[in-house]
C-alpha cells in the first residue's frame, strides 16, 4: 500500500513534506536554543537563557545500566545505544525536557556498576554514560542525576552497599558516620570529576546535567525508624553531601530528595543551606499497602510546593505513579497534571516510568516483572509501572488506557514547557529485521501506534495490503494469517502511523 498523501499529486506531496519538515525543525531549533547553558535557580523558580523553564518528563532509570533498579532475572546489564536513542527520542516526541535517571549515578555493588567493589571504579560503565549524556545533549534535553538510589541486588538498595557490613543499624550510620559519608563522597568524587570520553567535557562542566540529586528517598526509612525522635542528625547529612558537592561544581544545582521535609516537624529540613531544589516521590500504590502517613491526592502538590517555595527552595515532583493503581481512572490522572499545570511554585515532575523499543522488534521487557496479577497490584512490578509509549496489555492494564494515559502525559509535557502541544512526529520508516515463513519482525518507530504491512508473493508481483493499520509493537513478530504457497521470493514492507493517522515512509523491503 503507498502512502495516502502520494495519491494526490506531486506538488501537495512536496508541500505536505515540506510543511512537516518545517515544524519538525521548528520544534528542534527550539528544543535545542539554549543547549550549552545551564539551568539557573532564581529564587523559587528555575530559569534557562533567563526565561524562566519549567519541565514534564520520564524517569528512564536504566540509561546507565539495565535491571539494576528493579529485580530482572538476567540480572544487570548495559542497554543498548538503540535503547537509548529509542528512549530519549520517544521523551522528546512526548514533549519532554528534562529526564531523570538514576543508574546515570549511582550504580554500585556490582561488575557492571560504576563502582563494582569500595573505591574501585568501572572505566566501561561510564563509556555507556557517556553516550547517554552527549545522546541527551544532541537532542537539547536535560538530566536529573541520582548519586544514591535503587539496587534490587543490594541487601539495603543502592545506598546500603556503603554500610553493609554494618547490618540494618548501618541506615543511620549512612547519615551520620564520618567513615560511611567520606565512602560515598568518594563515590561522588568519581562521578563529578569524570570527563566524557566523547565529549571530553567533565560531568561537573557539562550544561546537559540539570543537578545531582542526593538520594533515592533514602531518609524515608530513618524516618519512619526513629518514630517521633529528633530527626536533626540526618537532616545534617543534607548539607553535608550538598557541600562536598559543591566543593567541586558549582556550576550545577543541588536536589534533595532525601524525602525527611515529610517527616521532620521542626521544618530544619526545609531549611537547609545548600539545596537549590527539593522534592519527593509519590505514589497511591505504595500508600495502599504501607502506612506512610497523609494519602497522596491531586490537592498534595500544591501543598508541598507552598511548603517548600516558602522556604525560599525550588520545588519539583521527581517521581509520580501514572497508572491505574496509583489514578483509578484517566480523570483522576488528568486532574493531578492540570493541577501541577496551573501551579507556577511546581517547576517540574516527572513521572516513572518509560520504556524503549528492544533492538530487534517489539519493546523492551516488562522491568522487575511478576506475572502474578495480585502481588502486581501490591508490590513492586513493572507491570503497573511501566509505560510504552502506545501502550501494551498487561496484567493490571490495557493497551488501550495505557495509551490514553501516555496521550495525558504528552500534553501535559508540552504544556508545561510553556508551548502549543503540536501534531505528532511522522514517525521514521521502521525496519524489518526479520521475515521468514510468514513470520515479519520489525525495529519499532518512535511515535508509531500501529502498523501496515505489505506483501508481495515474487519479485515481479504486486504489493498487497495484508494488514492495514492492524498491528502494534506488540504484534511484532507478527503473523500472516494467509501466508504465500512459496517459500522463497516473498517480500515485505512495512509502514508506521502516528497517533494522528499519518504513515512513515514503508520500509525497505525484506
Amino acid at each position: 500500500m503507498r502512502r495516502i498523501h502520494l495519491q494526490r499529486g506531486p506538488f501537495v506531496a512536496v508541500s505536505f513534506a515540506a510543511l512537516a519538515m518545517i515544524a519538525v525543525c521548528a520544534r528542534g531549533s527550539a528544543q535545542t536554543e539554549h543547549n550549552d547553558e545551564f539551568v539557573q535557580r532564581d529564587g523559587i523558580r528555575l530559569t534557562l537563557g533567563g526565561d524562566a523553564f519549567r519541565y514534564s518528563g520520564p524517569n528512564i532509570e536504566w540509561l546507565g545500566l539495565e535491571a539494576y533498579g528493579p529485580l530482572d532475572p538476567m540480572g544487570p546489564r548495559y542497554p543498548s545505544r538503540f535503547e537509548v536513542d529509542d528512549a530519549m527520542d520517544t521523551a522528546k516526541a512526548m514533549g519532554a525536557r528534562v529526564i531523570r535517571s538514576q543508574t546515570m549515578g549511582d550504580s554500585v555493588g556490582c561488575d557492571l556498576c560504576i563502582e563494582p567493589k569500595p573505591g574501585e571504579f568501572n572505566p566501561e560503565a561510564f563509556k555507556h554514560l557517556d553516550y547517554a549524556l552527549k545522546t541527551a545533549h544532541d537532542r537539547g534535553l536535560r538530566l536529573i542525576v541520582t548519586l544514591a538510589g535503587d539496587c534490587a541486588n543490594c541487601v539495603f538498595s543502592g545506598y546500603g552497599e556503603y554500610f553493609k557490613e554494618r547490618g540494618a543499624g548501618g541506615m543511620k550510620d549512612f547519615f551520620t558516620d564520618p567513615v560511611i559519608i567520606t565512602r560515598f563522597e568518594k563515590h561522588i568524587t568519581a562521578v563529578l570529576n569524570h570527563k566524557n570520553s566523547l565529549t571530553g567535557v567533565s560531568y561537573k562542566d557539562d550544561p546537559t546535567i540539570l543537578g545531582w540529586e542526593n538520594c533515592n528517598a533514602c531518609g524515608i526509612f530513618v524516618a519512619l525508624t526513629a518514630g517521633d525522635s529528633n530527626l536533626a542528625p540526618y537532616v545534617s547529612w543534607i548539607d553535608t553531601i550538598g557541600t562536598f558537592i559543591k566543593s567541586i561544581d558549582k556550576k550545577h544545582l543541588y536536589v534533595d530528595n532525601s524525602g525527611l521535609f515529610q517527616f521532620d516537624k521542626s521544618g530544619a529540613a526545609l531549611d537547609t543551606k545548600t539545596p537549590d531544589i527539593i522534592t519527593s516521590e509519590y505514589y497511591p500504590h505504595w500508600e495502599a499497602v504501607f502506612n506512610l502517613g497523609e494519602k497522596t491526592t491531586a490537592e498534595t502538590f500544591p501543598k508541598h510546593a507552598a511548603l517548600v517555595t516558602g522556604h525560599g527552595k525550588v520545588y519539583v515532583v521527581n517521581e509520580y505513579g501514572w497508572d491505574v493503581t496509583d489514578w483509578a481512572t484517566l480523570a483522576d490522572l488528568e486532574k493531578v497534571l492540570t493541577t501541577m499545570k496551573n501551579n507556577p511554585k511546581i517547576s517540574g515532575d516527572l513521572y516513572w516510568a518509560l520504556q524503549a523499543h528492544n533492538d530487534s522488534f517489539g519493546w523492551q521487557p516488562i522491568p522487575a516483572n511478576v506475572p502474578n496479577k495480585e502481588y502486581s497490584l501490591h508490590g513492586e512490578s513493572g507491570q503497573w509501572w511501566a509505560l510504552y509509549y502506545s501502550g501494551i496489555d498487561t496484567l493490571i492494564m490495557t493497551k488501550e488506557d495505557m495509551a490514553a494515559r501516555a496521550e495525558l502525559l504528552r500534553t501535559h509535557a508540552f504544556e508545561m514547557a510553556g508551548g502549543p502541544v503540536p501534531a505528532h512526529a511522522i514517525p521514521p520508516a521502521p525496519v524489518i529485521t526479520g521475515q521468514s515463513l510468514g513470520l515479519v519482525a520489525w525495529r519499532g518507530s518512535v511515535g508509531a501506534v500501529k502498523y501496515s504491512i505489505e506483501r508481495k508473493d515474487s519479485d515481479a508481483g504486486p504489493w498487497q495490503l495484508i494488514c492495514d493499520k492492524c498491528a502494534t509493537d506488540a504484534d511484532s513478530p507478527w503473523v500472516d494469517p494467509k501466508p504465500a504457497q512459496a517459500i522463497f521470493g516473498v517480500h515485505f514492507r512495512v509502514t508506521a502511523y502516528n497517533a494522528d493517522g499519518k504513515a512513515s515512509e514503508p520500509s525497505a523491503v525484506r
